[in-house]
């Protein structure tokens, strides 16, 4: 009984946190803000997307290049995992002009939480998939963490290792999607993983470097996940804690769930020793030329 009304506790307490969390995603899809469409000097305002169920979905549209230029609006969206759009959601998704919806997601997390989609998108997606061994949903990590059996697991070191295992694993995927971008239908493009911040946080930097936004802003866009994620990281870390019967040490699991500009860090770093530079990267491991970087920037930037 003890452990009954822990569980209704928690459950009346996420349903709290949920009723709190209101925002344009409440709308009708009809009557949600979508940034492309709005007057110039407003769009920034509504870089995150009204979506209840992916709350990182962002428009990568406005940002500013070294040369001065911006990359268009409504063209390339980063987000999360969209096994839990509404239908809401994807009435306000099919306002978007989406052509092609990338997956990087691993065979067991794109299995065991399909994506979503409205019927008129559901042929434009495209697995790309990135399952390194800490992304594969090991269950004896999950048991672990559900049991709050953290001892040794050095968390925090293990996202570092994951983003420079990116670099290292997946180099031709990124290079196989980033040139995907220029050859897809003309229309908007989507990118998600599982929370949308290690994998695709790491595409997305890639994509801003290369049509030459400065790292600092490329740092800034990695670094807004851990807003746009946190409510639902607390919902996901009070229901471990519930079902651990209060084992699972919250504090020490949640900067997993965010990022930290050292993670991004550990991915350039791997560049700068594997290939000697950011540039040699773009173009040996990426074939980022001059060519294919002037179809990028003509088809994504503001002229």
């Amino acid at each position: 009984m003890y452990f009954v009304r822990f569980i209704f506790f928690a459950a009346l307490l996420s349903s709290a946190l949920v009723a709190c969390d209101r925002s344009p995603a409440s709308l009708p899809a009809d009557q949600r803000p979508v940034a492309s469409q709005l007057p110039s000097t407003e769009r920034a305002k509504f870089r995150h997307l009204p979506i209840e169920g992916a709350p990182n979905f962002r428009d990568l549209g406005g940002y500013k290049t070294g040369d001065g230029l911006s990359v268009k609006w409504g063209m390339l969206y980063r987000t999360d995992a969209l096994h839990e759009l509404t239908d809401g959601d994807q009435a306000y998704l099919e306002r978007l002009n989406i052509q092609r919806i990338v997956d990087f997601r691993g065979p067991l997390e794109a299995r065991s939480a399909p994506d979503r989609l409205p019927v008129s998108l559901a042929s434009h997606l495209v697995s790309m998939p990135m399952a390194v061994a800490e992304l594969k949903g090991d269950p004896k990590f999950v048991e672990r963490l559900m049991r709050g059996d953290t001892e040794g697991m050095r968390l925090t070191d293990m996202l570092v290792t994951i983003n420079r295992q990116l670099v290292r694993d997946y180099t031709p995927v990124f290079k196989e999607w980033l040139h995907g971008l220029v050859t897809a239908p003309e229309g908007a493009q989507i990118i998600h993983c599982t929370s949308g911040k290690d994998r695709t946080g790491l595409a997305v930097a890639i994509f801003l470097l290369s049509l030459g936004v400065p790292m600092d802003t490329v740092m800034q866009d990695y670094l807004a996940s851990n807003e746009y994620l946190s409510a639902k990281n607390e919902r996901a870390l009070l229901k471990m804690k519930v079902f651990s019967l209060f084992r699972a040490d919250t504090d020490a699991i949640r900067p997993i769930m965010g990022v930290e500009a050292r993670y991004l860090q550990a991915a350039i770093n791997a560049i700068q020793a594997d290939y000697g530079s950011l540039d040699n990267y773009l173009a040996q491991g990426l074939g980022v030329d001059p060519s294919f970087r002037r179809k990028l920037r003509h088809r994504f930037l503001e002229h």
